[in-house]
């Protein structure tokens, strides 16, 4: 006899947070799920702490499997991924789930119901909120146009609404139709990992919708209001959202066909903005109150990294070279200009 498939997987992929871990699995299992056959997946990469007995002691709330998958590679997350995806035995639906995640006591009803509204889409998202971790929080982290990538939060709206070329769905909290992974189909080894899968079902035709079902909190790290701690992460972001856009290239994205349909105005367009950007941080300053000072460096800080990474990185790629891509002279003269080392040729 053939065993009976859930209908929705939730992946969770988990190191080192047992008692986070332990918070979002209590939601999943009070969760209503009534008519619905669901599962949890947990993939435990390389924890050292009480992440297995987490898991142990919801084995009879909810149907609920542990996997550990010990490679941790660049990105440890994307090998966690792959690891429940090789496992096999998923649901229709696959769900991907941060370890910081509190869905709604109706999230399993959202995922479903979204997911009838939209049988040509095979990309979904609901909306994520902020969940501070004390009562004191900085003023600069409560601006909302920095929670989305700041916070990793969405507001999805009262409608449904489409996905957009060259955009993706917040990683910690989307899902999709396992027929995406019919051909074998994986993630890659990047800080980025689900945006850079969702760029890819998208040039390749997947439709993806965002809508108001299925909401769900993010439980907010303490260390990610420190305000060293968010310029770092501005930084990182501003670099992996250029690479990721540029890398591999892609239609659909529009740095990246601006870029390689018109490789110089590109450059001059990106480094138009860097100055832009430069110039606003630098005004940021003047800004009256501490907190709009910081949430502006903030921001500026985000995307003049983005712009210049965009040329950096425009600068080694083959897709995106001024001419025949060997000599490289004005790259390195724009990699100067934007202050950026030149680094060896990058050849993937």
């Amino acid at each position: 006899m053939n065993e009976l498939l859930p209908d929705i997987s939730v992946i969770v992929c988990t190191r080192n947070r047992a008692d986070s871990l332990r918070i979002t699995l209590e939601c999943l299992a009070s969760a209503r799920r009534e008519g619905i056959l669901t599962e949890v997946v947990v993939v435990d990469n390389a924890s050292s702490d009480s992440t297995k007995e987490v898991v142990a002691s919801f084995r009879g709330r909810i149907p609920i499997r542990y996997l550990y998958e010990p490679t941790l590679g660049s990105y440890g997350k994307s090998h966690a991924l792959n690891r429940a995806l090789d496992e096999g035995r998923l649901g229709e639906i696959i769900a991907i789930l941060d370890d910081d995640m509190s869905p709604h006591p109706d999230w399993f009803q959202g995922v479903v119901a979204i997911c009838k509204r939209w049988p040509d889409c095979d990309i979904f998202a609901g909306p994520s909120y902020v969940i501070w971790p004390s009562a004191h929080v900085p003023d600069w982290a409560k601006r909302v146009r920095l929670h989305s990538w700041v916070f990793s939060s969405s507001n999805t709206g009262k409608s449904d609404s489409r996905l957009e070329n060259g955009r993706w769905f917040s990683g910690n909290h989307f899902w999709v139709r396992s027929r995406v992974f019919a051909q074998g189909r994986r993630f890659r080894d990047v800080w980025l990992t689900e945006p850079d899968f969702i760029l890819d079902l998208v040039e390749m035709g997947y439709r993806g919708v965002a809508g108001p079902d299925a909401a769900a909190g993010h439980r907010i790290q303490p260390r990610l209001l420190q305000r060293d701690v968010a310029l770092d992460r501005a930084r990182k972001t501003g670099v992996c959202y250029a690479q990721v856009r540029l890398r591999p290239y892609r239609q659909r994205v529009k740095q990246a066909r601006l870029l390689h349909t018109h490789p110089l105005l590109g450059r001059l367009f990106c480094l138009l903005n860097h100055l832009r950007w430069r110039f606003l941080y630098l005004t940021s300053y003047l800004y009256p109150s501490d907190g709009s000072r910081f949430e502006h460096r903030l921001t500026a800080t985000e995307r003049l990294t983005t712009y210049c990474e965009l040329v950096r990185a425009a600068n080694h790629i083959e897709d995106y070279a001024l001419w025949d891509g060997r000599s490289g002279i004005p790259g390195k003269m724009l990699d100067l200009i934007l202050g950026r080392r030149t680094p060896h040729r990058d050849h993937t």
